[in-house]
């Protein structure tokens, strides 16, 4: 690559960037014009910012110095005075030519970059000098928010949206912020802000390590990643998209690491309540007329009869004598063998509206009320659908404790939970996605493989239960390639729900209610879409 270090055109943006050079309005345009057209001139500049963010990420003081020691592992000595000096070595291997990776944060290097090269673009394209602030406003919807577009944050300052979505980026850090109404909070620095009201979702590259999100609970510090924030009148809650922040009290205790995938609640007494530990609360659906139709999937719920069996004693027990590892031999026999099922107690008969929410109480409003809940139960639906169109497709979603999805008798989709005989003893392939929150998951939607579907019906087979107990919940969404998907503002598409018959009014309600509560609680989402309805071929 060439060699910018007597480039002047290079060198008069850097000077530009850091403040050292006024420029006249035509040299502005023409660097500008510079910037635009070459690639490699774009790449190097971003390199240097990045550069010299790293630099200045290690030479500040408190906070980032605790963080940065939790998160490089070095061992602190409370008495000794080269402590920084130690990690600054850290960093600055990690900072050179030659490492693959920069403080293991190279998915987000270059969006940071981008951040900041905004304010690179934006200042070379004014007529008249302008003066910097802490961020600058990118982007504002949902109100007349005319006074706010383009303009610069100071130092101090506050800024408030009743309603709508901000989208900023921080000048020295290259953070990059998304912000929903009502919102309102103030920048304190170039890397800090305090978050009164609202929630904002940060971006964050490795020249913004250490910024810092503050609540009246707790101050969440970055150790390069994406994390979501939220906070009300009750307290405020956390969510680690990729990577790791550091969450530091408002005392003197040590701060607590979180990963990615995490989530918490911190109520006014700045107790923690990692969400992950407890029910969800998501929604519970109420069940829709189960009246058999030719063109509906059909199925069955098992469970064990109740007093057939000595109540497990250990947890080991109950897993070993769970309903789940009954439903194994069906599952290698491409369902074909069903003498396993013969002595298990049915329900009345189910017919397939999709499955999103949770199941708590689905047993008994579908008659299986006589079966020892330590046991468990196991809904089965099986029949010949038809995809909307032909093409490639993939299964999304996640349920706790059983979800399996088996297209001519071979499984495709296995969204089960970490201790299901479904995960453990069948090894489908499965990717886990943390950064997509769902329901009470910390691993996330989990997805499948890529499947090809022609023109020609597919025996579909699925199953969806719980373990043992009746906490149960799940949700199954389907993905067709090359489809576009709208997102929602933290970057997650909406699948749609895996259908075999669009939902009828009351129940359309109920999931978008649902939607609702995983977008605003626990930032998963869906969609309903007509369009993806796989048909039941009839006779089937």
């Amino acid at each position: 690559m060439k060699n910018f270090d007597k480039d002047p055109d290079f060198l008069d943006l850097l000077a530009a960037w850091h403040e050292n050079k006024n420029l006249s309005p035509s040299r502005r345009k023409e660097l500008l014009r510079r910037l635009e057209n070459d690639e490699r001139l774009r790449i190097e500049l971003a390199r240097e910012i990045e550069m010299a963010g790293l630099t200045r990420a290690v030479q500040v003081g408190e906070p980032r110095w605790l963080e940065l020691e939790e998160k490089l592992g070095v061992s602190k000595d409370q008495g000794s005075p080269d402590f920084e000096s130690s990690v600054m070595g850290r960093v600055s291997k990690s900072a050179t030519p030659q490492a693959n990776q920069t403080l293991s944060f190279p998915k987000f290097a270059w969006i940071g970059c981008a951040a900041a090269l905004v304010f690179a673009l934006f200042y070379l394209s004014n007529e008249k000098p302008i003066e910097l602030g802490v961020a600058q406003v990118i982007r504002l919807e949902g109100e007349d928010h005319g006074h706010h577009q383009n303009q610069f944050l100071k130092k101090g300052e506050e800024f408030t949206i009743e309603q709508g979505l901000v989208e900023m980026a921080f000048r020295d850090t290259g953070v990059h912020l998304v912000g929903t109404g009502p919102l309102k909070m103030t920048l304190i620095s170039n890397d800090r802000v305090f978050l009164n009201e609202g929630e904002i979702k940060l971006v964050v590259p490795p020249q913004g390590i250490g910024f810092v999100v503050d609540t009246l609970e707790r101050k969440f510090v970055d150790l390069g990643t994406s994390f979501v924030v939220q906070a009300n009148d009750e307290g405020s809650q956390v969510l680690v998209l990729e990577g790791e922040i550091a969450v530091g009290a408002r005392n003197d205790k040590p701060s607590q690491l979180m990963g990615k995938g995490a989530m918490a609640n911190f109520d006014r007494d700045g107790k923690m309540d990692l969400r992950s530990e407890k029910h969800s609360g998501v929604p519970e659906l109420s069940v829709p007329p189960m009246v058999q139709t030719a063109s509906s999937l059909n199925g069955k719920i098992f469970g064990i009869a109740k007093g057939s069996e000595p109540i497990p004693s250990s947890k080991d027990e109950i897993q070993e004598k769970s309903i789940t590892k009954r439903f194994l031999s069906l599952v290698k026999s491409g369902f074909k063998n069903t003498k396993g099922l013969e002595n298990f107690i049915q329900g009345r008969p189910l017919r397939y509206t999709g499955i999103a929410g949770s199941y708590n109480h689905f047993p008994k409003n579908v008659s299986l009320g006589s079966y020892p809940e330590i046991h468990g139960w196991m809904a089965w639906y099986q029949g010949k659908v038809k995809a909307p169109e032909p093409g490639r497709y993939r299964f999304w979603g996640y349920a706790d404790n059983n979800l399996l999805v088996s297209i001519n008798g071979k499984p495709v989709f296995e969204g089960s939970r970490w201790d299901s005989h479904l995960r453990n003893d069948l090894k489908v392939f499965r990717n886990n996605h943390p950064s997509f929150p769902c329901l009470n998951s910390r691993a996330g939607f989990a997805r499948g493989k890529w499947i090809t579907i022609g023109d020609e019906p597919v025996q579909i087979d699925l199953l969806f239960g719980e373990r043992s107990q009746n906490l149960t919940s799940g949700i199954l969404l389907i993905e067709k390639e090359g489809t576009s998907y709208e997102k929602t503002y933290w970057g997650q598409p909406k699948w749609p729900l895996f259908l075999t018959e669009l939902p009828q009014e009351k129940q359309l309600v109920e999931l978008d209610e649902l939607r609702i509560h995983m977008e605003e609680n626990i930032q998963g989402s869906f969609s309903v879409s007509n369009d993806s309805v796989w048909k039941v071929v009839k006779g089937t």
